[in-house]
């Protein structure tokens, strides 16, 4: 990968040609195995819903006039409010993704560092409900525990390839997951937003505010599990986040009390104990 092309794809991305922003991350990952298996998954099993996705990505460029300072705030595809309408509507609470980074690390004291180890999707807290020091200080288990309370699955995410896996091609293929609020670094709110698009999820991401990656380089590395540096999220991203799943916990009924997680695959889907006729949010399917 020459200067050249990154930097003939860096001025595509900055002019928005084609009302498209994601020519520097497409070309760098010609080769990946991550590119390969979505294109094949996705694009080229299921062509009209990939036509779909990208016109609904065109237009959201065109909407954000080709600008990318929205991509260091939050996205919200439908807005926030129909969002939150239609999760209600479905009976199914969104995916929460939070991405392995926001695992606590202290290199000198290990007991204040994430007990289930950082590049993976488990989680000590979920699976067994035993806390350690670390879980005190963690934005996963903070989070986790309210979308547990709001009847929705969560996922820890690590690599693009198990994204695809585990979240993108479900979706696509059966419709597992509709609606996701996903929190990662504002260089990937940017080059998720077509492949989701595409696999019709409605979306709500929120960006780290601090210690995310900054260029490809950057998440590169991550997504091979190689990552010193913590991400923490802002005050505003996190109470939107949290006002989410307050509001669908509210939308819930109270028959309906979700007690722990059951992990399927690499997801925590949540248990519901039902204690009356209130309406479930999350049925499990």
């Amino acid at each position: 990968m020459g200067p050249l092309p990154k930097n003939f794809c860096g001025r595509l991305d900055e002019a928005g040609f084609g009302r498209i922003q994601v020519w520097d991350f497409g070309f760098r990952s010609l080769q990946r195995e991550y590119a390969r298996l979505f294109f094949l998954g996705a694009v080229v099993a299921h062509p009209l819903k990939a036509a779909r996705g990208i016109r609904r990505y065109r237009q959201f460029i065109r909407d954000n006039k080709g600008g990318t300072a929205g991509y260091s705030r939050f996205v919200s595809l439908p807005d926030e409010a129909v969002f939150l309408e239609r999760a209600r509507a479905r009976g199914r609470g969104p995916l929460v993704g939070l991405g392995f980074c926001l695992k606590p690390l202290d290199s000198t004291d290990p007991s204040r560092s994430c007990p289930s180890g950082r590049p993976n999707h488990d989680c000590l807290f979920f699976e067994r409900r035993e806390p350690r020091p670390a879980c005190s200080d963690c934005a996963i288990r903070e989070i986790g525990s309210r979308a547990l309370e709001a009847g929705c699955p969560v996922y820890i995410m690590t690599s693009a390839k198990d994204i695809a896996r585990d979240f993108m091609l479900p979706q696509i293929r059966r419709g597992v997951f509709p609606a996701a609020a996903l929190v990662l670094c504002p260089y990937s709110v940017q080059v998720i937003i077509p492949p989701l698009l595409i696999c019709g999820v409605d979306l709500l991401l929120l960006p780290y505010s601090a210690g995310s990656c900054a260029d490809y380089e950057q998440w590169l590395r991550a997504d091979r599990g190689i990552k010193d540096e913590r991400t923490t999220i802002d005050g505003e991203s996190k109470e939107r986040l949290l006002g989410l799943l307050a509001g669908l916990n509210a939308g819930a009924g109270a028959g309906t009390r979700s007690r722990r997680f059951e992990r399927r695959g690499n997801v925590f889907f949540p248990v519901q104990k039902k204690t009356g006729d209130g309406p479930a949010l999350f049925n499990g399917k």
